[in-house]
């Protein structure tokens, strides 16, 4: 019986060693196997160099004009641009003579802003655009270039009337914010041919770390005094209406921004409603075009847009942008944010919360109290 054991013990060691013995041999082949893949894979492949397609520099020019004080123009070069460098300094024109004139004659000009890279403003505050009349931006580039925009009229615009908000669900499963969507009102005038543009600023409240009523325990000393700020929130320049199906009727409740819940605290809208001349309403318009497509097969092929800036000696040398007149209607609106359930808030606004740093760190241009100059609470 002792024999029959050992000799089956005996069996079953040989067959363990055996599977032993093969898993190494296959574990090892597989890795040969797939270093033999890899040396081939590598082996068979050619560096290409792609040519980079090199267009001719050319300026871009961006400007307006309004009824209100300062003016001012942006003179860059086409170039290559990234987030990190949004002015690289060789794209950046600040030595160029940027003037603005009327019909009548009247011309001032814009000096380079020391501290805003490529913008040209206006000291004196007592030039302003004057509804009715029409103006022309000329330049003048460090190489002696000149450039010249087509006569853009400063057309009246219908006022602004107070400012709504709504409040909007966001879609939490997919990660988005609760909205507040701004509504706007004006009535259009009964003669035909009214253009408009909006343009939207919101002070959006932030916090990072923690939230205000759930600060940490910092037996050292007090805590952040920097984690909790307001950071400026900016609508699509983009967003124009032609009043062609609405001629002489009210636009009443139109969306021009949804600003995005991130804290529970009082937020500030500002609008500023715009005229437009017919040409700068089309060139927004196919701007927006642009930026809205989606890269489908039928999209139509993106191109330059053409402006309303060109060479003075050969005007089929067009610069890119457009230097627009435009009548303001401007308000401002405090949503108080006290609608808002605090901890049913933070079920999906920790989220936008970041872990660590304060506002500085975190966010572009914070500041750490309300805004000035926006209706109270």
């Amino acid at each position: 019986m002792k024999k029959i054991i050992t000799q089956r013990y005996a069996v079953k060691t040989r067959r363990c060693t055996e599977k032993i013995i093969f898993n190494y041999f296959s574990v090892h082949l597989r890795v040969f196997t797939a270093y033999l893949c890899v040396a081939a894979l590598f082996s068979c492949v050619d560096e290409v160099q792609l040519p980079i397609r090199q267009t001719e520099r050319r300026l871009v020019v961006e400007g307006l004009i309004t009824d209100g004080p300062f003016p001012w123009v942006r003179l860059t070069y086409t170039g290559y641009y990234n987030s990190s460098n949004p002015a690289p300094p060789e794209l950046v024109i600040n030595d160029a003579l940027v003037q603005i004139r009327d019909e009548e004659g009247r011309s001032v000009r814009l000096v380079p802003d020391p501290f805003a890279p490529a913008y040209y403003g206006l000291r004196d505050s007592s030039f302003v655009g004057k509804v009715g009349r029409s103006y022309t931006l000329s330049v003048t580039l460090p190489d002696g270039s000149r450039y010249e925009s087509r006569p853009e009229r400063l057309n009246p615009v219908p006022p602004l009337e107070p400012l709504r908000a709504r409040y909007r669900r966001g879609l939490s499963e997919l990660g988005q914010p609760d909205l507040y969507d701004i509504l706007v009102d004006t009535q259009d005038p009964s003669a035909l041919g009214n253009y408009y543009r909006w343009s939207s600023l919101a002070y959006v409240p932030r916090w990072t770390e923690f939230d205000p009523r759930h600060p940490p325990f910092n037996p050292f000393g007090p805590i952040c005094g920097t984690c909790s700020c307001w950071v400026p929130s900016y609508g699509p320049p983009t967003d124009v209406l032609s009043d062609a199906l609405i001629n002489g009727n009210r636009i009443s409740g139109r969306i021009v921004y949804s600003v995005p819940i991130m804290a529970v605290s009082a937020y500030y809208v500002q609008i500023r409603q715009y005229s437009l001349t017919r040409a700068a309403y089309q060139y927004w318009n196919l701007f927006e075009q642009q930026r809205t497509r989606t890269g489908s097969l039928f999209d139509p092929q993106p191109a330059s847009i053409e402006g309303n800036v060109r060479a003075v000696s050969d005007t089929t040398k067009l610069a890119l942008g457009f230097f627009g007149a435009s009548a303001m209607s401007q308000q401002r609106l405090t949503i108080p944010g006290d609608t808002i359930n605090y901890d049913r808030f933070l079920i999906n606004g920790k989220r936008f919360i970041p872990p660590t740093g304060d506002c500085y760190t975190n966010f572009s241009q914070p500041i750490l109290v309300p805004p000035q100059g926006w209706p109270p609470r």
